[in-house]
């Protein structure tokens, strides 16, 4: 087992502040020289790995993927695939010169030596995507290994185990587990550990902000545990909320802030055994 893929296995801590614990996989930070951090990173590891010899072999040792701007999935995966020295290509739809030039994930892109494009002159995840396929048709000189966007559960279910295991070190018995919600493939993976590792809570709240209903997904991933799934909360997505659960401990302020909201507005904090799952800060590059 390599160093990366050996740090990708270790535990995040469990905290306490102000009666309620927090899952700190915020705390997986494994490039010293990146403020990368959380699950996702995880994820991108564990996936890229699990494929190396794949897409050495098949694929001209390179990758390509696409995300939305403020998404940092082509930031991680270009780090992950510069560390695996593989080149990393991310598509982007509907991206102005400018925003290609000043977004900073994607200047941080470039510096990792990843490709950005905007490719299609739609936003939409799907028409993105089959793009990037049309794309990879058209020659050897596009011949990638795609991961699609939210991490490709569907072709690799090492994604979710990894997530899975980080359930190991959260208490055996809780009243309430909230986790922040995107594409559900984290919220589905912790569902996952719940069962494997017979840890007993009472309410699972799985807290999406904005956009398209993640169910299907989640339950694709674990459908034999019950949880409640939040939508519609008056959140919008592109609306930061910059909030501390206290100093030095900032929460992501697209995703994380917005569940942590709901949850001290909707929780009995006090009497309740509560703990709040970090996924992951990208503040520090939106």
């Amino acid at each position: 087992m390599d160093l990366l893929l050996r740090k990708a296995s270790e535990l995040t801590p469990v905290e306490e502040y102000n009666q309620v614990l927090y899952k700190r996989d915020d705390l997986f930070r494994p490039f010293p020289d990146e403020m990368l951090n959380g699950g996702k990173v995880r994820q991108a590891i564990n996936l890229i790995h699990h494929n190396l010899e794949l897409i050495k072999s098949d694929y001209h040792s390179a990758i390509a993927t696409s995300c939305q701007k403020d998404s940092p999935q082509g930031l991680i995966l270009s780090r992950v695939a510069r560390a695996y020295s593989l080149d990393c290509f991310v598509g982007y739809g509907n991206l102005s010169q400018k925003t290609l030039e000043e977004n900073r994930i994607i200047q941080n892109i470039r510096k990792n030596n990843g490709i950005v494009e905007s490719i299609i002159k739609q936003g939409f995840d799907n028409a993105i995507t089959s793009r990037l396929k049309k794309l990879q048709n058209e020659g050897a000189g596009n011949n990638f290994y795609i991961i699609k966007f939210g991490i490709d559960v569907e072709h690799n279910p090492i994604v979710v185990d990894c997530i899975a295991d980080q359930v190991q070190n959260i208490p055996d018995n809780l009243d309430n587990l909230v986790i922040p919600t995107g594409s559900g493939i984290t919220g589905g993976a912790i569902l996952r550990g719940i069962k494997k590792y017979r840890k007993e809570v009472k309410n699972i709240y799985l807290v999406h902000i904005s956009g398209k209903d993640r169910e299907k997904k989640i339950k694709e991933i674990e459908d034999q545990v019950p949880y409640e799934y939040i939508m519609g909360t008056g959140y919008k997505y592109n609306k930061k909320l910059k909030l501390n659960v206290v100093d030095g401990f900032e929460l992501d302020y697209i995703y994380e802030a917005k569940a942590y909201d709901w949850m001290m507005h909707n929780l009995d904090l006090r009497n309740e055994k509560t703990l709040f799952w970090c996924v992951g800060n990208a503040n520090f590059y939106r």
